[in-house]
């Protein structure tokens, strides 16, 4: 700390009344824990994670947030994503388990955080990872990378506080047959249905999304996938879409520029993740065509930073979809009412 900082300290460390406003702001902040969604009967969804494996300081890489019938549920935990489910106030200690898209890192960089501040925070169970296959390998390679962690913690605290069973996961691996529009139930709990579904994300395989659907309403999440109708048949009569998006104009640009001052490599990288992903454009096609009311952009390659950026990144969807759509951004909230 800086010099001026501790002066600083000090100072304020003097005035009259500041341990009442200390502690007061120590009891706002051990008491900013959203506890009143566990109570709603309603769907809530909330985006953790906006992002890309590309920089950027506005926004986490892939999360997405669901909660339901008294329990919290991750949809992937890509970097920097926890911090975002934290400050968004969720209440970390009712997280119920994680869903796992595929397994590219920025979909999994924080899975050993969610697994282990979720303990911390009071979890008193190990969380449940769903995914599909090779699901098992991930969590086994998050538990023996966050081990010694774990034996610190219950050393220095104990077993009361942190009790050494709900400190780590235990993987669900889900089988799909190899029907490029295979789905299968993942989870029946207090009212809600998660059901997988197969997307095409080729090279990578498997690569599934996943729908949720509690109180009347739903949620489809649809995972990294280029256009499929897998996305459209599974999506049909759901309130809410939250599908990725790769403005390819913009990329394939940032491609060209790269070429002409000589940065082969990058050029080369750039254009390869053309052909894997889904443009704003394809996904409000596919919302069209499965009827769904509100589309939500996320996963957004490259992360639109001004109003410039927004206008190019959403060019021509209007043109395809005349329902209402949103460039997700973290911490945004939606709540869908439950339906009698």
């Amino acid at each position: 700390m800086s010099r001026r900082a501790l002066l600083l300290v000090a100072l304020l460390a003097a005035l009259p009344g500041c341990d009442r406003l200390i502690d007061a702001q120590i009891e706002r902040n051990l008491s900013r824990v959203d506890e009143a969604l566990l109570r709603s009967p309603d769907l809530t969804v909330v985006l953790c994670g906006t992002g890309s494996p590309l920089p950027d300081a506005d926004r986490a890489s892939a999360c997405t947030a669901v909660i339901a019938g008294g329990t919290l549920y991750l949809v992937d935990a890509g970097p920097g994503s926890w911090e975002v489910v934290d400050l968004a106030n969720l209440p970390t200690a009712a997280l119920g388990g994680v869903f796992l898209t595929h397994f590219h890192s920025d979909h999994i960089g924080d899975l050993g955080e969610a697994v282990t501040q979720s303990w911390i925070a009071g979890r008193t169970e190990p969380l449940a990872v769903y995914g599909p296959a090779g699901v098992a390998d991930v969590v086994d390679g998050f538990a023996r990378a966050y081990g010694h962690d774990v034996d610190y913690r219950v050393a220095h605290h104990g077993e009361a506080k942190l009790p050494r069973a709900a400190a780590g996961a235990v993987a669900h691996e889900v089988v799909l047959d190899a029907a490029a529009n295979a789905s299968a139930p993942v989870l029946e709990r207090d009212g809600l249905r998660v059901t997988m579904f197969r997307v095409d994300h080729t090279p990578v395989s498997p690569a599934v999304g996943y729908r949720f659907d509690y109180a009347g309403r739903s949620v489809v999440i649809s995972g990294d996938t280029r256009a499929t109708p897998s996305l459209v048949e599974h999506a049909k009569g759901a309130d809410l879409l939250i599908h990725e998006a790769l403005q390819s104009k913009l990329v394939a640009r940032a491609s060209n520029v790269a070429r002409s001052t000589g940065r082969e490599r990058v050029a080369g990288l750039a254009s390869d993740i053309l052909d894997y992903h889904a443009s704003p454009v394809e996904a409000a096609q596919e919302a069209r065509e499965a009827g769904v009311p509100h589309l939500v952009l996320t996963h957004l390659v490259p992360g639109p930073s001004n109003f410039l950026a927004r206008r190019e990144f959403l060019a021509g969807v209007a043109d395809v979809y005349d329902g209402e759509v949103t460039l997700g951004s973290d911490g945004l909230v939606f709540t869908l009412p439950a339906r009698p």
